[in-house]
């Protein structure tokens, strides 16, 4: 059996929530709803895994892009820890400030400014 770690899920449109899940491929696809895309790394270790297919898959509109000013997420996406290639539980900390910071639904969901 897989271990499991604490990620952030954030839906369109809805604030994001804590889930455990198994740390593996198959059930971040289950998740997001494809192929998984990881690379946009946020403050404090964080990693953002979405779709990589989602625009694409025309996925409904999540939250602004925070690495790419003008685009967007589609469709759902988590986020998790990371330490070297591995992904790893956010620790409650790193959850309470992405619920924050992903609080606001919409595609510009993440713009704090």
């Amino acid at each position: 059996m897989a271990n499991e770690i604490d990620i952030l899920v954030v839906e369109p449109g809805k604030a994001p929530y804590p889930s455990r899940v198994e740390d593996t491929l198959d059930a971040f696809q289950r998740i997001v709803g494809g192929p998984i895309e990881a690379g946009c790394y946020l403050p404090q270790r964080v990693m953002l895994v979405c779709n990589g297919e989602g625009k694409n898959m025309g996925l409904m509109p999540n939250r602004e892009n925070s690495t790419d000013s003008g685009d967007f997420i589609a469709g759902t996406f988590l986020l998790c820890s990371f330490e070297g290639e591995h992904f790893t539980s956010l620790t409650p900390a790193q959850q309470r400030e992405f619920e924050a910071y992903f609080a606001t639904s919409g595609p510009e969901g993440g713009d704090k400014d």
